[in-house]
């Protein structure tokens, strides 16, 4: 069952739509340096993170503009599976486009860069996803969506405006600004962000699936202190 609600997912969501955003917009970044495949793309997920958090805000709401939520509450799939489905559509698609650019892009020549801030890059896709399907359970307006994207495209340029290139502040976000050398991503870096959108990732899972809303934001919590004390 499983399976087949993934397949449905996929065909008709924004999945297809993420997955050639992704590879639209970490293109053009990763065609910007050839020092390190995955530094480039880092640099384009300022860009890219935001579109995959709206597009799963649309998904998340998708049911209720529809107007068909309470059919699939009743359908035998438990809210868990539902929201795991939808977040893995969303993020997978756009985890595996980016994980698609960055062998493209090795094999013209140029450094892959590390596994670690690859698996960073991915873990923020993912988190993204289920961040975004949490808010649209909630927020299910058309204008969601565009609203927030254009709010956190704002957020991250002011975060670089004014931001330490390596405070903590930066590593709330997957992006990597200009100018940062690939020995600049430790593993203590990637430790800290992987600790933080992994928590972002389970808290929006469990937000997606209507699982005790206050305890759900304590993986979030959790990742946010882990990111604090390592950075």
């Amino acid at each position: 069952m499983t399976a087949r609600m993934l397949a449905l997912d996929l065909r008709r969501g924004p999945a297809p739509l993420v997955a050639l955003a992704v590879l639209l917009l970490g293109g053009a970044a990763a065609g910007s340096g050839c020092e390190s495949a995955v530094l480039s793309l880092r640099q384009g997920l300022w860009v890219v993170f935001p579109c995959v958090l709206a597009a799963g805000i649309w998904h998340g709401g998708a049911a209720r503009r529809r107007g068909v939520e309470e059919t699939i509450r009743a359908a035998p799939a438990p809210a868990w599976r539902r929201a795991a489905v939808e977040g893995a559509a969303v993020g997978g698609a756009a985890a595996a486009a980016l994980v698609l650019l960055l062998a493209a892009t090795a094999l013209t020549g140029c450094a892959l860069g590390s596994a670690a801030a690859t698996a960073v890059a991915v873990l923020a896709l993912v988190a993204a996803a289920f961040a975004g399907l949490a808010l649209g359970r909630v927020a299910a307006a058309p204008i969601a969506a565009p609203l927030t994207l254009f709010v956190v495209l704002a957020v991250t340029a002011t975060l670089g405006s004014w931001a330490p290139g390596d405070g903590p502040a930066m590593l709330l976000l997957p992006g990597v600004a200009d100018g940062v050398a690939p020995d600049q991503l430790s593993s203590r870096v990637a430790a800290a962000q992987a600790l933080w959108f992994g928590g972002v990732a389970l808290s929006g899972w469990l937000l997606a699936s209507a699982r005790l809303p206050l305890a759900a934001l304590a993986p979030a919590a959790a990742g946010l202190a882990g990111l604090l004390v390592l950075s």
